[in-house]
C-alpha cells in the first residue's frame, strides 16, 4: 500500500524538480552528441552547467518548500494553543469567582495567563525546523490550560494539580525551545 501525499504545493515542487532533472539529462545528452571541435559544444556545455546549478539550488530548497504546509499548520496550532490557554484562564477565573475552586487556584490562573502570553509571542520555527515539536508542546499546553478548571471541579484537587503539572512541564519546554538550535 502506498502512502498518499497531500496535493498542492508539494506536488508543484516535485514537478519542478523533475522538470529540472529532465532538462539536465537532455542537455547532457545533447552535449555528448556534439563533436569535440564544434563551437556549439561549448554553448551546450555552458547550458548544461547552468541548468545543473539551477537544479542543485532548487534541490537544496526542496525540503523547506515541501515543509511549508506543515509549518503553516504549526503556526495555527501554536496560536490556537494561546487561545485555549486564555480560555482556560477565563474558566479558572470564573470557577474561583463562583466559588467552585478555591483561592489557591489563583496561582494556576497566573500560570495559564503566562502560558497564553508565551504562546502568542512564540516565534514559530522556520520550515524544515523544529516547528513540529513546537506544535505538539503548544497543543499540550493549551489543552492542559483549558482542561485545568473543569478537571479540578469534576474530579477533585488532585486531578487539577495533575493538569497543572502537565501545563507547567509544557510551559517549561516552551520556555526552553527558542534557545535550542533548529
Amino acid at each position: 500500500m502506498t502512502a498518499q501525499r497531500p496535493a498542492g504545493r508539494a506536488d508543484e515542487h516535485e514537478l519542478r524538480f523533475e522538470e529540472l532533472r529532465l532538462a539536465v539529462l537532455e542537455r547532457r545528452r545533447a552535449a555528448l552528441e556534439l563533436e569535440q571541435g564544434d563551437p556549439r559544444r561549448a554553448a551546450a556545455l555552458q547550458e548544461l552547467i547552468d541548468t545543473t546549478d539551477e537544479l542543485l539550488r532548487f534541490e537544496d530548497r526542496l525540503p523547506v518548500l515541501l515543509d511549508l504546509p506543515a509549518r503553516a499548520l504549526s503556526v495555527q496550532v501554536v496560536r490556537a494553543g494561546a487561545l485555549a490557554a486564555l480560555l482556560g484562564g477565563l474558566l479558572t477565573g470564573v470557577g474561583i469567582w463562583r466559588a467552585l475552586l478555591g483561592l489557591g487556584w489563583l496561582v494556576a490562573l497566573l500560570v495559564q495567563l503566562f502560558a497564553a502570553g508565551r504562546l502568542v509571542t512564540l516565534p514559530v520555527a522556520p520550515a524544515a525546523g523544529r516547528h513540529r515539536r513546537q506544535r505538539l508542546v503548544a497543543a499540550t499546553c493549551g489543552a492542559a490550560a483549558l482542561l485545568l478548571a473543569p478537571v479540578e471541579a469534576v474530579f477533585g484537587w488532585w486531578a487539577g494539580l495533575a493538569a497543572l503539572g502537565v501545563l507547567l512541564v509544557a510551559l517549561a519546554v516552551l520556555l526552553e525551545l527558542p534557545r535550542r538550535r533548529s
